[in-house]
């Protein structure tokens, strides 16, 4: 059974595009929602090719996706909930980052994630999941995991993660506007909105592949409860479990 967890970063374009989807992502849509305080600041990293730095770019905790879905549905006070939780999560990323030795370019979503990287995706996806979980949800939204199959050029065969999982067709465009290619884990989003359903992509995490190159020394981080914002005890605990030996 394939278990398609969300991607705990994100790009502003995926931001942008939670926020208003029938537009084309713009920079403009995130200083709107910066400066209407629903976005936290992400995390900015250097892009390197062939060892020449080849652009700057930024992640932000996945948090901020719901934020942006909320404000545009003009609910301001729940979606700076969950951009003030956003800022928690990257906080914490931060120093995750540092203890591993790691740059955040190597987080960017659809990337294929070293054994490095999952030691801080692991821990990053535990983080995200317990802060949601506190966090009041986004009222008739329907979020499926599963995989992007095939393609005729002009739709995309989505099949849902499990041994039951329905198949969808949606459009190309879609999976175009997600940055996602066939293959790729997704999450598929649907917002009943009164006379509207609108739909999304979001990369996603196929976890069999954490398994199979997980440390077998590396306890899993289940059992342990998070709270936002951590204590330096439970933090102290979350980065045991994932310090190499």
């Amino acid at each position: 059974m394939q278990d398609v967890q969300a991607w705990p970063v994100v790009r502003w374009r995926d931001i942008a595009h939670a926020f208003r989807p029938d537009h084309a992502a713009r920079e403009a849509q995130v200083k709107t929602l910066r400066t209407n305080e629903v976005l936290s600041d992400g995390i900015r990293f250097t892009r390197h090719n062939n060892h020449r730095l080849a652009g700057v770019g930024t992640l932000y905790s996945r948090l901020n996706v719901g934020a942006a879905v909320l404000y545009r549905r003009k609910d301001k006070d729940v979606a700076r909930t969950y951009c003030a939780a956003a800022r928690k999560i990257e906080e914490e990323l931060m120093t995750l980052l540092k203890h591993q030795q790691l740059d955040a370019s190597e987080l960017e979503p659809t990337a294929i994630a070293s054994p490095r990287a999952w030691r801080v995706l692991r821990p990053l996806c535990e983080l995200t999941e317990a802060s949601l979980a506190s966090l009041p949800p986004i009222p008739e939204e329907e979020c499926i995991p599963g995989v992007l199959q095939s393609t005729d050029g002009r739709k995309v065969r989505f099949t849902e993660a499990g041994p039951d999982g329905l198949d969808h067709e949606l459009p190309y465009a879609m999976m175009e506007a997600a940055g996602l290619s066939v293959g790729d884990p997704a999450l598929l989003l649907s917002e009943f909105t009164g006379a509207t359903i609108i739909t999304r992509l979001q990369p996603g995490l196929l976890m069999e592949e954490q398994e199979r190159g997980a440390d077998p020394v590396i306890a899993p981080a289940k059992n342990l409860t998070f709270h936002q914002p951590l204590d330096e005890d439970i933090r102290a605990a979350l980065f045991a479990k994932f310090r190499p030996e």
